[in-house]
């Protein structure tokens, strides 16, 4: 029947959703042939998905989120970009693409305008920072190419896990940096497109952050054959960009882009703006005649159209290894069955010396000592071809362009070496050595049919979009046996830290990753895992012969750690945490109380300003505070909150280990009426006891108080509280200048201090006699051996015999002799509940019933009877909650810089 509608489908034949699925697919391989820039789904390093919505005149986000409700991973709803279809004039759109470092969004339409935006507070609410297009809009402005520069910044690239002779697992990571061009201005980006006519235009970000725009011409075209298709563009080892462009007459053209950027005013000196706008400088390097595909004996390519077109960068390498740039281009046809297949075709790109034949040396005169220069000239090497029996629908270069990831029509992917085309198998069996998560086991479930994937930073999760433009997720899942057996749960974590070590190195968002582990996660797998990524980071827990510094403070990896072992832990809000939960998660918000008593004791913003209120009252103090402590009452209402924690969590901390001490040195029998009143011997020293308490008790506080991170923390925190409490009472004082408003905000502050059981000077006292303790038995201790003990402590929450004196000491001569000194009764009956860190039923309640502010420590007001909600933001790991606060009106400085990303590392997302 007429429009390919048969008898069949009168009939409702099993076949229909099949021939549907492939009239779809030709649909997409017709698209993929007109031009390169045509993905509708992209995901970013930083975990923000960009889908061209199903009308395809406007642009969605997703992410990945952790359900608070019970833990799960999950994708988030979609979030529309605002106004995209307004910007385009409701144009069709093409192709949307994510910069290097994932937080800069091209959307490109049919006629090649471009309209820019920006991942600023929020990972799904995202701002347009380039939306008045003045571009032409006819058909040879479209683009066939985009790339962004890449960000000038050192890489990791990590070796395979290799294991040693202990049986445990070495990681070496290599540290590169690309090649360029960059935009010369620290934290500004620029993208390079291609037209079907030949015109190179680069969108660039000028000083201020606008978008500016500069274009150049790649050659005239005498006919229509000399229109381009396809163009693909990277770096270079000598900081010029390499394009490659595939014409219609099917020829293809490389060039040389190089990008002159105005030099700064003052020598020597970092560009902050650029006073000329940058010209672009094109040279014609080789033209193939006839890419297409060699004659295949087994699939006829004759009339095989390109699809895909990749321009491979040189890859990490040592320097005495050359890598060259390489060309890959994909072409697809279709077999006598009517099923399409792709022929992969590869160039690589090499330099080779030409010389001057020597009859140049002999005309004229000229000297015997001078010789023909040596000119090095660019030449293109054909490799064998590669033909596929699916239907390659997308290609992605990924860790750090060495392997090249392959989507097919059928929904399956496939992970290929870079260099040889190879695919990397399942190679488990061997059980010391551990490349990827591919190799040792991992692999994606069977898919369904596909227009277009994409996958997450890790390459662990994708994401597909189906014929009928509906959205799911595909999961890694370990498929070479059951993870109880020991072998296999070691190389899956093996795996996992491997992935994680290389996405932290390389400021990748790696939620992904937990999404696979979630289907795994138990006591045993967590600590495996906890223990492994440590390892791959190198990370050392020992702090106790040290300084708070920036290694503790600043350091992102701890961070990192930190938020993988609260996050693999988490089951949900109203679900109690375990022990190790709790200590990452105490440990993190610490973090945050030092980070912000730094912040506001040597606030960057205050540094040279003379005449401040704050300065002056500082200085009518008789010098009291320093001038850059930030005396703002403003901004000295941002630590209430804080303030209060701290003290509550030093009375938390003292009561949980009072009940520990009273068990393990008063335990009495209860057999008989004649022993009721004989007490145990003292068991402080016996570890297993003491622990099997800690466990059964599931409260934090004596692993707070001997690992040395959190100690190192709650000791810093103590030194700011009595400072504060000091410059407080100094501005309270009769004879004190400072104004009646900056008064009361130091009496707010000190209203928790002195309330509090537990005096500063008096926890302070016990984080020191522990520390003095720890050192002591640290002395002539191997740095290997210190740092084991204190990952034992901190992962697996088990209690090193190191550790033996320094918990006898404590439970059996300090907290007896605090007891003292100490009301008693005021500490039992002080309220903790709004810390989160019991699991009775009155904090349970105090949950339910209440949000605080994660950061501030404060109760988030609830929804205005009214109607208007309040405007909140969600991390998408940790699902801490805190209000929606932008940065350049934040009250102080640290309280700014605390809301682009959540205190675990991971961006917010709104949620009201």
């Amino acid at each position: 029947m007429e429009n390919g509608f048969g008898v069949d489908d009168l009939f409702q034949d099993d076949t229909i959703p099949r021939l549907s699925s492939r009239r779809r697919v030709d649909a997409r391989l017709d698209d993929l042939r007109l031009s390169g820039c045509n993905s509708k789904i992209a995901w970013s390093k930083l975990g923000s998905i960009a889908i061209i919505n199903s009308a395809g005149t406007g642009v969605e986000t997703r992410h990945l989120a952790c359900n608070p409700e019970d833990g799960r991973w999950i994708l988030s709803d979609a979030y529309p970009i605002a106004n995209v279809s307004r910007y385009h004039e409701n144009q069709p759109l093409a192709h949307v693409t994510w910069n290097s470092h994932g937080a800069e969004l091209a959307v490109v339409d049919v006629l090649g305008r471009v309209s820019f935006y920006t991942v600023f507070l929020a990972v799904n609410h995202l701002t347009a920072t380039r939306s008045q297009i003045l571009d032409q809009d006819d058909d040879l402005s479209a683009l066939v190419g985009l790339w962004w520069l890449p960000v000038e910044r050192a890489y990791a690239l990590y070796r395979p896990a290799a294991r040693q002779e202990d049986r445990s697992f070495r990681y070496q990571a290599l540290s590169f940096r690309p090649f360029g061009p960059f935009h010369p201005i620290a934290g500004k980006v620029a993208a390079i497109g291609i037209t079907r006519g030949g015109t190179v235009k680069m969108w660039y970000q000028d000083g201020q952050g606008r978008y500016q725009e500069v274009t150049a011409e790649l050659e005239g075209f005498a006919s229509l054959d000399d229109l381009f298709s396809h163009a693909s563009i990277s770096w270079s080892k000598d900081h010029v960009a390499v394009l490659a462009a595939y014409t219609l007459s099917k020829q293809l053209r490389v060039y040389r882009i190089l990008i002159s950027w105005p030099q700064p005013n003052q020598p020597n000196q970092p560009h902050t703006v650029l006073p000329n706008p940058p010209s672009l400088v094109i040279k014609h390097l080789k033209i193939e005649g006839c890419a297409c595909p060699a004659d295949s004996s087994t699939h006829d390519v004759s009339r095989a159209q390109l699809t895909h077109l990749e321009t491979l960068a040189p890859t990490p390498a040592p320097p005495d290894i050359h890598t060259a740039p390489g060309v890959l281009a994909v072409f697809a046809n279709k077999k006598a069955d009517g099923e399409a297949f792709s022929v992969i075709c590869r160039w690589s790109l090499k330099e080779t010396p030409c010389m001057l034949h020597p009859s140049f040396d002999q005309m004229g005169v000229r000297r015997t000592s001078v010789s023909s220069p040596t000119i090095s000239e660019l030449e293109l090497y054909r490799m064998d071809d590669v033909v596929m029996d699916k239907c390659v629908i997308g290609v992605s270069q990924v860790t750090s362009g060495t392997v090249i990831a392959l989507a097919f029509s059928d929904g399956s992917l496939e992970l290929r070496d870079r260099y040889n085309l190879n695919q990397l198998r399942d190679q488990s069996t061997n059980k010391n050595v551990v490349m990827n998560m591919m190799q040792a086991g991992f692999a994606f479930p069977p898919g369904e049919p596909c227009i277009n994937l994409a996958l997450s930073p890790n390459n662990a999760v994708a994401i597909r979009l189906g014929p009928d433009n509906d959205i799911r997720l595909m999961v890694m899942e370990y498929m070479n046996g059951p993870m109880e057996e020991n072998d296999n749960l070691e190389i899956a974590c093996v795996a996992l830290a491997h992935q994680h070590a290389y996405s932290c190195n390389n400021h990748l968002n790696n939620d992904d990753l937990l999404l696979v582990a979630q289907k795994y996660r138990n006591p045993t797998f967590n600590n495996t895992f906890l223990s492994e990524a440590h390892r791959a980071l190198n990370l050392k827990m020992d702090f106790a012969t040290e300084s708070p510094n920036e290694r503790l403070f600043r350091n992102p990896l701890l961070q990192r750690c930190l938020s993988l072992q609260n996050a693999l832990d988490f089951r949900g809000e109203r679900v109690n945490k375990r022990l190790s939960g709790k200590l990452a998660w105490a440990t993190l918000h610490l973090r945050v109380a030092s980070v912000a008593f730094a912040l506001t004791f040597n606030n960057p913003q205050r540094q040279g300003q003379g005449g401040a209120n704050a300065g002056a009252g500082a200085a009518a103090s008789g010098g009291s505070a320093s001038n850059d402590f930030d005396l703002r009452p403003e901004a000295l209402q941002t630590l209430l909150g804080l303030v209060r924690w701290l003290m509550d969590i030093m009375s938390l901390t003292i009561s949980d280990l009072f009940e520990l001490s009273k068990a393990t040195t008063t335990s009495s029998s209860s057999s008989s009426s004649s022993s009721s009143s004989k007490s145990q011997p003292n068991r402080t020293s016996d570890l297993t006891f003491v622990r099997e308490r800690v466990i059964s008790g599931n409260s934090p506080a004596l692993f707070l108080a001997l690992s040395s991170a959190p100690r190192a923390l709650l000791r810093y925190n103590c030194r700011s509280l009595r400072g504060l409490e000091s410059t407080a009472s100094k501005h309270l004082s009769p004879t004190s200048a400072t104004d009646e408003e900056t008064k009361t905000t130091f009496r707010s502050l000190k209203v928790p201090i002195e309330s509090c059981a537990v005096k500063i000077s008096q926890f302070e006292r016990i984080m020191t006699d522990i520390d003095g303790t720890i050192r002591a038995a640290y002395h002539n201790v191997p740095e290997a051996e210190r740092a084991h003990a204190e990952k034992l402590l901190f992962v697996n929450n088990e209690i090193p015999p190191i550790f033996r004196g320094a918990v006898e000491r404590l439970l059996g001569t300090s907290l007896p002799n605090l007891r003292n000194d100490l009301d008693v009764a005021k500490l039992f009956w002080h309220d903790v509940t709004w810390l989160g860190f019991h699991d009775d039923v009155a904090s349970r309640e105090y949950r339910r019933r209440n949000r605080i502010d994660a950061i501030r420590k404060v109760v988030l007001p609830k929804d205005d009877d009214g109607g208007e909600k309040v405007r909140l933001r969600r991390c998408t790991r940790c699902c801490a909650v805190v209000e929606d606060i932008v940065p350049n009106k934040s009250p102080s400085y640290w309280l700014g810089s605390m809301q682009r990303m959540c205190f675990c590392g991971t961006l917010w997302m709104h949620i009201s």
